[in-house]
């Protein structure tokens, strides 16, 4: 059960960061909640739930390292060759648009076939002028693999797919199996960030958060890298997508939310659910 409520109108510092809430809802009244996205990428979920009421604060657990370019500038050194790009989260399209920095390598992205994994992607791209042609119903790389078979055009098909580090073999291996050729070039990975780690440590030590919120499978190593194991099976958590919760079970973690969708309204209003359901 998620947490009682308890006051959640007080300032919170994170790294220097230091907001005051002013709830518009009570729906997350008392509910303390960590969220957990890389560096500058919690803000918008943040904001939500604390619009929602609940008392948030931001820990970074991980943070993106760019990997060397030299790989993706050779892709790009021939890009006319290849029918699809693959975007399956907004930093590979910072990453791409990184290495893309002349309005004709920008404009010849946006000549080709656009496959993104979600919306959020598909924003992200849109920010240098690229407009997505495929986004599958299942934000999902296994939803992205069915919404290009249902096309019937993969068969032959050159594809571009900036990557993560490590990332999940679904998508590419899903395109080869029905006669794509994939050129995977990995452009970031996601690293272990201390400091956000020290501060998750102290607050689960003082039994100061209720939820911990993790958006993918490197999020959930991070959290469990953290914590000590008297704290890591019994510190609730919210997960994006079946992936991430998949991934938060294996590691032991309760999983109290699962979102379906990536998307922050869906993530908030799974949550939102989940508490109200918990009283």
């Amino acid at each position: 059960m998620l947490a009682a409520a308890r006051p959640s109108d007080r300032r919170v510092r994170v790294r220097g960061d230091a907001r005051m809430t002013t709830p518009a809802s009570v729906a997350l009244q008392g509910l303390r909640v960590a969220v957990t996205r890389a560096e500058g990428r919690g803000g918008p979920l943040a904001d939500a739930l604390r619009a929602e009421g609940a008392s948030v604060t931001e820990i970074p657990l991980t943070r993106i390292e760019s990997l060397d370019p030299a790989p993706l500038v050779q892709a790009l050194a021939r890009l006319a060759s290849y029918d699809w790009v693959l975007l399956t989260s907004a930093n590979a399209v910072h990453h791409l648009a990184a290495v893309a920095t002349s309005s004709a390598q920008r404009s010849a992205v946006g000549a080709r076939k656009l496959a993104v994994v979600g919306t959020a992607t598909a924003e992200a791209a849109e920010q240098y002028g690229w407009r997505a042609t495929l986004v599958p119903e299942r934000f999902l790389a296994e939803g992205l693999v069915d919404a290009m078979a249902a096309r019937g055009d993969v068969e032959g098909a050159q594809m571009l797919y900036p990557s993560a580090e490590g990332a999940r073999d679904v998508l590419p291996a899903g395109l080869r199996a029905l006669g794509a050729a994939v050129d995977v070039v990995p452009v970031y990975r996601s690293a272990p960030d201390p400091d956000g780690q020290v501060t998750l440590r102290a607050l689960a030590a003082a039994g100061a958060l209720d939820l911990v919120t993790v958006a993918a499978p490197s999020a959930v190593d991070a959290l469990l890298a953290a914590l000590p194991a008297e704290h890591a099976r019994r510190l609730p958590v919210a997960c994006i997508g079946p992936v991430t919760a998949r991934a938060a079970r294996l590691a032991g973690f309760p999983v109290k939310v699962e979102s379906e969708s990536a998307t922050t309204a869906t993530f908030v209003r799974s949550i939102v659910a989940a508490h109200t359901r918990s009283r």
